[in-house]
């Protein structure tokens, strides 16, 4: 992998500015390099989407591997220097200039689930974390990484103060595990905060069941809307349900959830419970 040096006298000779506002930070830390690697295990000849290469930090090992490696860039810029870099080393490698939310993962998707491994740009995280979720149905795990906020709320508990829809969204498709904590100055040029590293292990079937995921998740955006008000509060505002208060006040109670509950309070099985009421009443 390139060091900051390296990467200086690389983007001098390209004329190449990264911008700090598209989440270019390049990694420079071997060490972190070499754990990711370890923490991912690509094996020969499973199929491993990597998900903005940059210029290499990760591609090159993970090449080495033997799996079949498809690294999708989007900065055209940045994609023509990493061209130059790796060369035409690796047959097992597919470099691919493209925007991840416009690619259809059945495309490189075979008879066996597909891995995914990348730094998520900050500016575009929840998007893409959406399209892991739509896709779950080829992806086996993700082993992301993603600014400390960020996964914080990804891993939040109920109670927590960044439990949210976020967390609701994440823990309901996916298994979320946190790996650990990579310092700022582990990238160049340094971003404004530290990033966590997490993997998010892909569920056979949602964390619970749900009649209508729709209304589930309407629920759940709903009550965090008004977060310091309570669930029969945030979700009698017509914005969030067209029901009755009394008629919710009703259907909270039969569920064992009372009316002044707070929603950071409720679990996704509080949250489901809520929804199949509704349906069925």
């Amino acid at each position: 992998m390139l060091t900051a040096s390296q990467l200086k006298e690389v983007f001098r000779i390209y004329a190449f500015r990264p911008l700090r506002r598209l989440g270019e930070n390049y990694l420079i830390d071997a060490n972190i390099k070499d754990k990711i690697i370890n923490e991912f295990r690509p094996e020969k000849g499973e199929v491993v989407l990597e998900i903005g290469p940059g210029l290499g930090a990760l591609t090159i090992d993970l090449a080495r591997s033997g799996a079949i490696l498809y690294a999708i860039e989007k900065d055209k810029k940045a994609f023509s220097i990493l061209k130059d870099i790796i060369k035409d080393d690796f047959p097992n490698l597919k470099l691919l200039c493209s925007d991840i939310l416009e690619f259809d993962l059945r495309i490189i998707a075979s008879s066996k689930k597909l891995k995914v491994i990348g730094c998520l740009p900050f500016y575009i995280t929840t998007p893409i974390l959406e399209y892991l979720i739509d896709n779950r149905g080829v992806i086996e795990s993700s082993l992301i990484m993603v600014q400390k906020e960020v996964g914080d709320r990804i891993q939040a508990l109920p109670g927590a103060t960044d439990y949210g829809p976020l967390s609701c969204f994440i823990q309901f498709y996916t298994r979320p595990i946190y790996i650990y904590t990579v310092k700022r100055d582990c990238f160049y040029p340094s971003p404004s905060v530290d990033s966590s590293l997490m993997r998010l292990e892909m569920r056979p079937e949602p964390a619970v069941e749900v009649k209508d995921e729709t209304l589930f998740f309407r629920i759940i955006r709903g009550a965090f809307n008004q977060r310091r008000k309570t669930i029969l509060n945030s979700l009698s505002r017509k914005a969030a349900l067209s029901i009755d208060k009394e008629k919710l006040a009703e259907i909270l109670k039969s569920v064992g959830i009372g009316p002044a509950s707070r929603p950071e309070s409720l679990s996704l099985s509080d949250f489901a419970a809520i929804a199949n009421a509704i349906t069925i009443s």
